[in-house]
């Protein structure tokens, strides 16, 4: 019988357990904090002692994408078994099943649930799946859809066969490097969800992203791009607020951005990879423009929230990163108190505040990163105060705003220093909003 041990119990440990059970693999796990799971009683698994963890002879180490390749344990494993992410996996299980991926920086999830979304409106049953809901081997086993796959670099990072035929490369910049080993193990993990693929193949990619230009002979599909600030060879750009779709033959408007239910350049450039990726599917224009009308912002990310005597609020507690929470800034033309900080990832904040500062009012700082943040708002001559929570944060920022300001949650860090994620830390934001709304005058 086949053996595999699955390190971590999260949510793609579980997923994946339940799928190799039910596949009649014989499944070991190990997790470091927890033997056994509720979701998993019924189950056919064997949780494994440290002590004897290396003992058997596994076809693979299939790990959880928190599990940074420097953890002990994993180093010892590599040693001897291979070590795959349960992306990889999914694509040795599950080879026919129809799968568009997306990866990148930031927009990941957008992009994802916009290409979800767009197929779903256009008759085609479609899941979003990998770095977002439910496991991917879990959803593959019960499911016949097209798989939408958000795609981070933690996953990326342990894919070896792994070959999407359509798959997008939406930015890259810097991120994630206290879990990679630098910069370059980033980028180029990143660039693993388009090694495999052949002149067969659909690579989408930003136009005016410096990295993904630089390294644009290392890409075998047929290359489609997308561009806010400018026409390409082949796929669609933005001018004027319209959106053109270019190839070697035809070049024609598709839509204006004022009939979307999203706003900032960031989100148009999501779209249009997404219109891309739908496109390249077989799927008509007519058909993604209707389908691209409708899509609203999902939960966290530019996430209208209120509007309280002329001051808008936004959430968008999913930028954990600079570049992320940058695009986020430009997308208002109005003074902004935007709370910032958390979890410290080790990247360099001050394009952040040097953005903040064109049309910023107050940052309101919190989180392990509060004081190399402060420290940026006084060499740039930033307007800052400090807090000592969410509940604080947004007190502060509240009893600071006057009507045509908006209230933005756009930390530019992970949560992981208050809370166990970006959407508890949004929801938590939300919940304090309703909470003081009421002293907004």
């Amino acid at each position: 019988m086949r053996k595999v041990l699955v390190y971590g119990l999260g949510v793609s440990g579980i997923s994946t357990v339940k799928t190799l059970s039910k596949l009649g693999y014989e499944v070991y796990t190990f997790d470091k904090n927890k033997e056994k799971v509720d979701q998993l009683k019924g189950y056919d698994y064997s949780p494994i002692s440290l002590l004897n963890i290396g003992e058997i002879n596994y076809k693979y180490v299939v790990k959880s994408p928190g599990i940074k390749p420097s953890d002990d344990i994993l180093q010892k494993l590599a040693k001897k078994y291979e070590i795959i992410s349960d992306i990889e996996l999914s694509y040795r299980i599950f080879p026919k099943k129809k799968i568009l991926a997306v990866t990148g920086t930031n927009g990941k999830t957008s992009t994802t649930s916009m290409i979800t979304h767009i197929l779903n409106e256009s008759g085609v049953k479609a899941i979003s799946v990998g770095n977002i809901g439910e496991g991917i081997l879990w959803q593959m086993y019960n499911n016949d859809a097209v798989f939408v796959e958000e795609l981070s670099s933690f996953q990326l990072k342990n894919t070896f066969d792994f070959h999407p035929h359509i798959a997008s490369i939406l930015n890259i910049t810097e991120d994630h490097l206290d879990w990679h080993k630098d910069f370059d193990d980033y980028i180029n993990s990143k660039l693993n969800i388009a090694k495999n693929q052949t002149n067969k193949d659909y690579i989408v990619i930003n136009k005016n992203d410096e990295i993904l230009q630089k390294n644009i002979e290392r890409f075998q599909g047929q290359i489609y791009e997308f561009s806010s600030v400018g026409p390409v060879k082949r796929g669609l750009y933005l001018k004027n607020n319209k959106i053109y779709y270019i190839d070697e033959k035809e070049s024609y408007e598709l839509l204006n951005t004022s009939d979307l239910r999203i706003i900032g350049n960031h989100n148009y450039e999501n779209l249009m990879a997404a219109m891309l990726e739908a496109y390249l599917f077989g799927i008509d224009f007519e058909k993604i423009i209707e389908a691209g009308k409708t899509f609203v912002s999902i939960e966290h990310r530019l996430e209208y929230v209120d509007e309280i005597n002329g001051v808008k609020i936004y959430n968008d507690s999913k930028a954990t990163n600079v570049d992320s929470a940058v695009k986020a800034i430009k997308s208002f033309t109005n003074p902004i108190i935007i709370i910032a900080g958390g979890y410290d990832k080790k990247i360099d904040y001050s394009d952040y505040v040097k953005e903040f500062k064109n049309n910023g009012k107050l940052m309101v700082i919190m989180g392990d990163t509060k004081t190399q943040i402060k420290n940026l708002c006084e060499d740039y001559g930033v307007t800052y105060t400090l807090a000592d929570d969410m509940d604080d944060a947004v007190k502060k920022a509240i009893d600071n705003a006057k009507s045509n300001d908006t209230i933005l949650l756009s930390p530019a860090s992970a949560s992981w220093d208050m809370y166990p994620s970006y959407e508890v830390r949004g929801k938590d934001f939300k919940e304090k909003i309703e909470k003081y709304k009421g002293m907004i005058k």
